[in-house]
């Protein structure tokens, strides 16, 4: 049976996908994903990690907040609502979330676990062949999220004792009385950190050096002016930006979405406080911002990195293990070589039209959807929950061969003059060499 829609991947963004078609239609599609329960970066999924966002923001909240989908839905139906309201959780643990995102991973008739997509080609249809079938599709959506990314200095050295760390509890690493080196300073390192501070005292490190290359331990910028870059008008605003004006924009505002919860920044300023005055020489904690990491060689069991402040040489630390908290980037799924000389790319993403659809030299009655990939095209948000719900209505929409639905918020109170204005004032400063 041939299918309108097959989905690669069940993670949150799909997943937001295959709850809306079951409301709305209930058949016409199927959503593949190669694990048989939902499991959300299970390598780096602490105990005490929370949500950045809002509950809102889940799966199907913000483009209707009936659905029997959303996060509050399964709170009643698991019988804590109330529990959880009492509770005044600052922000919902993502542990909790998970458990959110596996009880609509089961619930949802059009998800199939399991099952893991091995090729996709195009004659006239998309067959999609699994380790258990081949399957024709009219179109495709993927929704496989970004690969763990090392840096070049880092290539070629990874392994047990230096690895990235989204890895970091599918490995459980021994880390007593070893020295420990975690580079990168977003809240992925920041984690990492306070995972490693937080262990029995039987069980800490020796020591453990915290660098990155920014100036600071900064905090995500959550302010509700800057907010507003996380509302469906900016999307299509930023989309409308130069790719030069889209650039500038994104370094400006990385802290909107690559900062570390002020909670996060505070557990560990607390922690090293108890290890300062209160637990002394349990431990040796040492935090290198500003710091960009040249070389990685080899330093016997371990390793030995070479860090720069500027163009100057600062210090060499020799580490047992090394954990790379260095983010995310985009890669083409294996399953698309076939197609890979067929699909338009700019840099390392996709080029998407307005409904997310890939540009390519197939039918454009045919059309592979991409989700969480376009960073550079869509901005900020894109590989956010904040707009999980949206995206995946607006690909539903041109599915089912409407018009987007109208978004009924009001508009953002910042005008799109003064953001445009923002951006060429800066391209500006920055060309005078202000």
């Amino acid at each position: 049976m041939e299918l309108s829609c097959i989905g690669v991947g069940a993670g949150p963004s799909n997943l937001s996908l295959a709850c809306q078609i079951h409301e709305q239609t209930g058949r016409g599609a199927l959503f593949l994903d190669r694990q048989v329960d939902f499991r959300w970066h299970p390598g780096s999924a602490f105990d005490s990690s929370e949500l950045q966002v809002s509950h809102f923001k889940d799966l199907v909240t913000l483009v209707n907040p009936r659905s029997a989908y959303t996060f509050v839905n399964y709170l009643h139906e698991k019988g804590r609502l109330y529990h959880f309201l009492n509770a005044q959780f600052e922000a919902v643990l993502r542990a909790e979330f998970e458990q959110y995102l596996n009880w609509a991973f089961h619930r949802n008739p059009l998800v199939r676990g399991g099952e893991t997509v091995r090729e996709i080609r195009f004659d006239g249809e998309f067959q999609v062949r699994t380790d258990n079938a081949v399957l024709d599709a009219r179109n495709v959506v993927v929704g496989i999220g970004k690969q763990a990314h090392i840096p070049p200095q880092f290539q070629g050295w990874t392994g047990r004792n230096l690895f990235h760390s989204s890895d970091l509890l599918n490995i459980h690493p021994e880390v007593h009385n070893k020295q420990v080196c975690v580079v990168g300073g977003g809240q992925s390192g920041a984690e990492v950190l306070l995972h490693f501070v937080g262990l029995p005292k039987e069980r800490r490190p020796a020591s453990i050096t915290w660098v990155s290359q920014r100036e600071n331990y900064l905090p995500i910028d959550n302010s509700p002016f800057t907010n507003e870059l996380f509302m469906p008008c900016f999307s299509d605003r930023f989309a409308a930006m130069s790719e030069s004006q889209r650039k500038r924009f994104l370094r400006r505002f990385m802290l909107a979405s690559d900062g570390i919860s002020e909670s996060t920044l505070r557990a560990i300023y607390q922690a090293l406080y108890r290890h300062a005055f209160l637990e002394p020489n349990l431990c040796e904690i040492t935090l290198l911002p500003g710091c960009t990491v040249s070389h990685c060689n080899n330093a016997g069991a371990g390793h030995r990195l070479t860090l720069q402040h500027g163009m100057r040489e600062v210090e060499e630390v020799t580490a047992d293990i090394v954990i790379l908290a260095t983010g995310y980037q985009n890669a083409l799924p294996g399953f698309l070589e076939p197609m890979a000389d067929r699909l338009e790319k700019i840099d390392n993403e996709l080029v998407i039209r307005e409904d997310f659809s890939v540009c390519w030299d197939g039918p454009r009655d045919r059309r592979i959807f991409v989700q969480n990939a376009t960073l550079r095209q869509r901005g900020l948000a894109d590989p956010n929950l904040s707009l999980l719900a949206w995206r995946a209505r607006r690909i539903l929409d041109s599915l089912l061969g409407r018009p987007p639905q109208a978004n009924p918020e009001h508009p953002g109170f910042i005008s799109a003059i003064s953001i445009e204005s923002w951006a060429d004032s800066v391209a500006e400063e920055m060309g005078s060499g202000i």
